[in-house]
């Protein structure tokens, strides 16, 4: 009972608290992919242990003998019907019985809605998937419109959409950057991060962490692939690219380059050297996020296996 108060205080501390230290370290421009993992592993590694450990406290796995796990899963049912358990017991499982099945109804109904938007507005992705089809592969799909736009879809395969604006209006290493951008973007599954964040928050709207997760991950999707272009074609292509393409409008099935955080982007570039940073530390950078991120799904994992092996033995 210990060691599940322990990590339900845990999870609970991370819901609350969790999205100031993520915050923190982007304040001090920690990499944008080593902050992407923490924020990903954390939410999703959020949501499952709550639901383990309240599937946990819901099992009266204490209340008879059982020799195995057949055995102990039909002692749990002999427990509740007969009524052995005690009250207090019974008050628990029933508090854990309903807030398992409210997170889960509630999940399942983002993943609805979520999917029926994706129905909408399949027949245009469609339509545009058919249209590049016939491009090199790697290449964008460039439409006939004199704003410089340029955006990415997700998919198999995946989209780049750009305009004769962008060619015209910008110079070809600003026109080169901004396409890399959009790579990264697909290359990243960016557009999942932000699907998976979005889902989470509109299903669980009161913990704190979830419910920053899609802004702090729409503007490190950002930056991440703004490093990505600032490496392969230098920062100041890109810094060239943002000024020139701010205001575009945005699709709701894509991510766009001039989208969110133009300025401090910009900014930032400026201050940063691409090629000295993030190879040698990006990696271990990122071990230790998901190692930190993961150690709550590993303790639950560790509990709930050693107390059903306690039952069952």
């Amino acid at each position: 009972m210990i060691g599940m108060l322990a990590v339900l205080a845990a999870g609970t501390a991370l819901g609350l608290y969790g999205h100031r230290s993520l915050l923190w370290l982007a304040e001090r421009r920690v990499d944008p992919t080593i902050l992407l993992v923490g924020w990903s592993l954390l939410s999703v590694g959020l949501v499952a242990s709550t639901l383990a450990m309240i599937g946990l406290l819901a099992l009266p796995m204490d209340q008879h003998e059982a020799s195995g796990l057949i055995q102990l899963v039909g002692g749990c049912w002999t427990a509740v019907t007969t009524g052995t358990v005690p009250a207090w017991q019974q008050t628990v499982a029933g508090i854990s019985l309903i807030m398992a099945a409210t997170i889960v109804v509630r999940l399942g109904r983002a993943v609805l809605k979520r999917v029926r938007s994706v129905r909408r507005h399949a027949p245009h992705v469609q339509q545009l998937r058919l249209l590049a089809s016939s491009s090199s592969a790697g290449e964008p799909l460039w439409v006939a419109d004199h704003r410089a736009m340029a955006m990415s879809i997700s998919g198999r395969p995946g989209v780049i959409i750009a305009s004769d604006g962008l060619r015209a209006q910008l110079p070809p290493e600003a026109v080169a950057a901004t396409l890399e951008h959009e790579r990264a973007h697909l290359r990243g599954h960016h557009h999942a991060l932000v699907t998976i964040a979005e889902t989470l928050a509109a299903a669980l709207p009161w913990c704190p962490l979830l419910r920053a997760a899609p802004a702090a991950i729409r503007d490190l999707v950002e930056l991440a692939a703004d490093a990505h272009a600032a490496r392969r074609c230098g920062p100041e292509a890109v810094q060239v690219a943002l000024r020139r393409m701010t205001g575009q409008p945005v699709l709701p099935f894509g991510l766009a380059m001039a989208s969110r955080l133009t300025e401090l982007r910009i900014s930032r570039l400026e201050t940063t050297d691409p090629w000295r940073m993030s190879h040698l530390l990006r990696w271990p950078g990122t071990l230790a996020m998901a190692t930190g991120a993961l150690l709550l799904p590993a303790a639950t994992t560790w509990l709930g296996f050693n107390i059903v092996l306690c039952a069952v033995t």
